[in-house]
């Protein structure tokens, strides 16, 4: 209501305007508990190409591997040489800090930039980061420091796109009458990939 008295003036009278969007959602609402799963397991093509844009992205937000990194971000700090703990809780802060301003940053970027560059951005910067990170792993002696600004990159990249834009672009590009059940798989989606990302981390980097 205040966002609509904004848009038209205080003297414009809303209560038309917000009793169709009203009557609007409702009626989409209805329609999808009348439809049911059909539209997600045999979605015609106009929904199509947005469940298929929505669950990548959701896919893609996790495999890009950010939950197995934060879960073993202490073994990663370990083999990069820093032993001390409270050296790595420090480090640990610092991190956390990175990530959550870039959030703010991306928030104010996504209007600005839009989403698609955005995402480009976020994917290309995390590839970067984690091959460079590697590459530091690779060999007998290897940069603390280094991993630590690395590390720093990656998850700055994460925060300005792919992880609240995963979540915004599938807001926007579901239609309400399959919104619910298409986030509800792409969460789905999203949860299977951490999780076998996250179980496979430690077997993988040993054997490695």
């Amino acid at each position: 209501e205040r966002v609509l008295k904004e848009i038209y003036g205080k003297g414009y009278d809303i209560t038309p305007i917000m009793l169709d969007m009203q009557e609007a959602v409702e009626r989409e609402a209805e329609a999808g508990k009348s439809i049911g799963w059909d539209l997600i397991l045999f979605p015609p093509r106009a929904f199509r190409r947005a469940l298929i844009l929505g669950i990548t992205l959701a896919v893609a937000q996790q495999a890009v591997g950010i939950d197995a990194i934060q879960y073993f971000l202490i073994f990663v700090l370990e083999e990069s040489g820093i032993r001390s703990r409270l050296g790595q809780t420090c480090i640990l802060i610092f991190l956390g800090i990175i990530k959550l301003l870039f959030i703010f940053v991306g928030g104010k970027m996504f209007d600005r930039k839009g989403r698609r560059p955005l995402l480009f951005i976020s994917l290309c910067g995390m590839a970067a980061a984690l091959m460079m990170l590697s590459v530091n792993f690779f060999g007998g002696s290897h940069s603390a420091s280094f991993s630590i600004f690395i590390l720093s990159i990656y998850l700055a990249m994460f925060s300005l796109g792919l992880g609240p834009g995963a979540w915004l672009v599938q807001a926007e590009i579901f239609s309400n009458v399959i919104r619910a059940k298409a986030m509800s798989v792409a969460t789905f989606a999203n949860r299977v990939i951490a999780t076998l990302i996250s179980s496979t981390f430690l077997s993988t980097a040993g054997a490695m």
